[in-house]
């Protein structure tokens, strides 16, 4: 019997994926960065069926929403000012074996009203910060690793960094020792060239203590695929790559949970029960696609490959009519410190 030598290296690729299959783990951000589709009202039974059926899929860490100042406890509300909310929900969960964090975007929370760790159910907190607010986030990160809570630093868009900027987050999360260091494409602008660029100068920089994170938008449709390549990169460093239910998220959405549970249950022997994802996709998920709009289109599509944000095309297309094919035209002419950052002024001048 003749055997094929594809089949060999596939079958040896595989036994090698399964001795590394602890070093990998999803984080599913539905209620979080899919609530920015939805002003994060899931409904209470909604977010008990997410949570409960995620439980029961084996997601290994569960992003409940943000922590943030200015809304009400609600049972309704994947969003809050306090813990209470997310501690009633938590507690509810049958046999809960996920890790429940919530993020925190510095400088719209105050950390002083977070409680020490052991008075809730929240085992993590996401800080998500600008590069500018790098200071300001590295003490931020010293009081909520004192409350007693695992950390794990999200520094927003990470193609705004340079070699010496990534160098300095590095040495910085070194002398912290937080649980993960975030790799973030805000904007969906990167390929898998460079995906695995950021992804080695993180390996090379951190210590290999510190788990590195992947979190993707799908502006060019390579949100799967560059998640893929820090998947089949890892070498020996655990990491955490995100994912939403049916790829809920702003603007042109995340990596979807069930593709990323797919692959890593059949090239790494994980053991997500892919059956209760689209249970809870079918059930909760699609029905809210028809009321609400993520996921790709052309216009985040222009967005991305003029390395702008998503905003200014929308503005344009939507507000001014200026045609698509006109709109990569005017982008170009935004400076470049401005175009990740929608300044409406600045593109209202420019199209004059």
């Amino acid at each position: 019997m003749l055997v094929n030598s594809q089949d060999i290296i596939y079958n040896n690729f595989k036994m090698i994926n399964k001795n590394y299959k602890k070093q990998i783990k999803l984080l599913d951000c539905t209620l979080r960065d899919g609530g920015s589709v939805n002003k994060w009202d899931f409904g209470h039974q909604n977010i008990m069926s997410i949570l409960q059926t995620l439980n029961f899929a084996n997601i290994d860490i569960v992003e409940i929403g943000f922590l943030q100042n200015g809304y009400q406890n609600s049972y309704d509300l994947s969003i809050s000012d306090n813990t209470k909310n997310f501690d009633e929900k938590l507690e509810q969960i049958v046999n809960k074996n996920f890790k429940a964090v919530a993020m925190i975007d510095i400088g719209k929370f105050d950390i002083e009203e977070l409680p020490q760790k052991k008075y809730t159910y929240i085992d993590g907190i996401r800080l998500m910060f600008k590069k500018s607010e790098l200071e300001l986030a590295f003490q931020t990160s010293l009081k909520i690793m004192e409350k007693g809570y695992s950390l794990s630093l999200n520094p927003v868009s990470v193609t705004t960094y340079d070699e010496r900027d990534i160098e300095q987050l590095c040495d910085k999360t070194n002398s912290l020792m937080p649980d993960i260091l975030y790799i973030i494409d805000t904007y969906g602008l990167m390929n898998n060239e460079e995906t695995l660029k950021y992804f080695r100068t993180f390996n090379e920089c951190l210590d290999c203590e510190i788990e590195i994170g992947y979190h993707a938008h799908n502006n060019l449709q390579l949100a799967y695929s560059n998640s893929i390549q820090i998947i089949n990169n890892k070498n020996n460093r655990n990491i955490v790559v995100d994912g939403s239910l049916y790829g809920m998220g702003k603007r042109a959405g995340n990596t979807p949970t069930e593709l990323l549970a797919y692959y890593l249950n059949t090239q790494f022997d994980a053991s997500y029960n892919l059956k209760k994802i689209d249970d809870i996709i079918e059930q909760v998920i699609m029905p809210m696609k028809n009321n609400f709009e993520w996921g790709y289109s052309l216009i985040h599509y222009i967005a991305a490959i003029n390395g702008c944000h998503s905003d200014y095309v929308t503005y344009l297309y939507n507000e001014k009519r200026v045609p698509l094919s006109r709109i990569s035209d005017i982008l170009k002419l935004i400076p470049n410190d401005k175009k990740l950052i929608f300044d409406k002024t600045c593109i209202s001048e420019i199209n004059t």
